[in-house]
């Protein structure tokens, strides 16, 4: 006979394992908790846990604990103890030989990034390093195929007269166990603790000590997307979303999807939360467009790959409806794209609406540039010059277009479907 309590516990297993199960993992068959409850979707402290490290987690986890180790989420801080960071074999861009000019490695206590797209330093005080107080660029990019961008030091903070702190409002969504008190490893510029660099699993899940004798209960779960929104948004107001130089600014994409078509929809419908969409798409994406929207074609895209010198890219949905409208390393130079107005940054943004009036990036942001703009009912759409003349742009194997001045606007394009 099936108890109530072994009811409810089935349905835990379910509710907070489906990625586990599917990893032969699972639920023991002799799992009997001393306590029953529903999952824990309220509690982050995991009533008032400690922190354990996610060693401890690899030790039940194993087969998650292998994709998060290529995740980005993983590789954002990495304390350095004997020269270059170390970053996994799967991260086949991921590279950061020197430090910046006149540094050795022993003057760097952190390393930020280095994974997908560029990599700032923390010096032996604990401040990050700045072109402004080093007198050197400071910023590494990585290289990126589909903007051109190509791996070297650039600029970063010029205008930075004083050392630049690390501090909380910036470590708390590079770190797990982030607080406010005191100076990590004593370094000055550093303001604030943690009590483990990197994304790990206890960033998400919370602190673990009362988990490993008490499970499944006794840790965080949050499904709702408003959990990755407490990194991947910036500024204090969720409806608004920050822009800068005529790029979404980065680490917006919840502020992006509530202005989306999707403000509903989770954001682990689409994404496996434990496997990097850099590194290992195929897992990483577990829902593709289509799975939704099975009765749309791409039309005369339909089996189209677009190359540029070695960038090769098949096009899918996502090529036009999750265009590179966000910068946060760099974005595509003239000699890459042309001179035809085509805009191009380096993380594809998930607001998935197109305007389809032939007008420029400026009709997508706010009068002053610092947000973009949304219309009566709270949705924003991406301009064309992200969406068609990245290709369309007479560097790569597309036919070249050209948009109107904003006050010489047709009615609209051709419907994309």
């Amino acid at each position: 006979m099936t108890t109530k309590g072994q009811v409810g516990r089935r349905a835990l297993c379910l509710m907070t394992g489906t990625l586990v199960v599917s990893m032969g993992l699972g639920c023991p068959a002799n799992f009997e908790p001393s306590e029953q409850g529903e999952a824990n979707t309220i509690d982050r402290t995991n009533k008032g846990a400690s922190y354990i490290g996610s060693a401890a987690c690899s030790a039940c986890h194993p087969n998650i604990a292998a994709l998060h180790s290529v995740h980005g989420h993983n590789q954002i801080l990495k304390k350095l103890s004997d020269g270059a960071p170390s970053y996994p074999k799967a991260g086949i861009r991921a590279a950061v030989p020197s430090p910046p000019q006149g540094s050795e490695w022993s003057d760097i206590t952190f390393v930020i990034g280095g994974y997908t797209r560029m990599a700032r330093f923390v010096d032996s005080q604990g401040f990050v390093m700045t072109d402004g107080v080093d007198g050197v660029n400071t910023q590494w990019n990585l290289d990126f195929p589909p903007n051109g961008t190509v791996a070297g030091f650039v600029s970063y903070e010029s205008g930075q007269a004083d050392p630049k702190s690390y501090d909380f409002a910036c470590f708390k969504c590079h770190t797990t166990g982030p607080g406010t008190e005191g100076h990590q490893d004593s370094l000055q510029g550093i303001q604030g603790t943690f009590a483990e660099p990197g994304v790990q699993c206890e960033a998400c899940h919370g602190p673990g000590s009362n988990h490993i004798p008490n499970p499944p209960s006794n840790i965080y779960i949050n499904p709702a997307s408003s959990a990755c929104g407490t990194c991947h948004s910036r500024g204090d107001d969720v409806n608004v979303i920050p822009a800068s130089d005529g790029f979404i600014q980065d680490y917006e994409q919840y502020q992006e999807l509530l202005a989306s078509p999707h403000a509903e929809m989770r954001c682990t419908t689409c994404h496996d939360a434990h496997a990097s969409t850099a590194y290992d798409r195929d897992t990483g994406i577990i829902n593709g467009c289509q799975a939704c929207h099975a009765g749309q074609t791409m039309a005369k895209h339909e089996g189209k790959v677009f190359t540029r010198g070695g960038y090769v890219e098949p096009l899918s949905c996502e090529s036009c409806h999750m265009p590179y409208a966000t910068k946060s390393a760099a974005a595509a130079a003239e000699d890459v794209i042309g001179a035809r107005g085509a805009r191009m940054g380096d993380i594809r943004t998930h607001i998935f609406n197109i305007q389809r009036l032939m007008v420029d990036f400026n009709a997508m942001f706010t009068a002053d540039g610092k947000s973009v703009k949304k219309d009566s009912n709270g949705k924003a759409a991406v301009t064309l010059d992200f969406v068609c003349l990245r290709c369309h742009n007479g560097k790569g194997n597309a036919v070249a277009l050209s948009l109107r001045p904003p006050g010489d606007t047709p009615p609209t394009m051709p419907k994309m479907h």
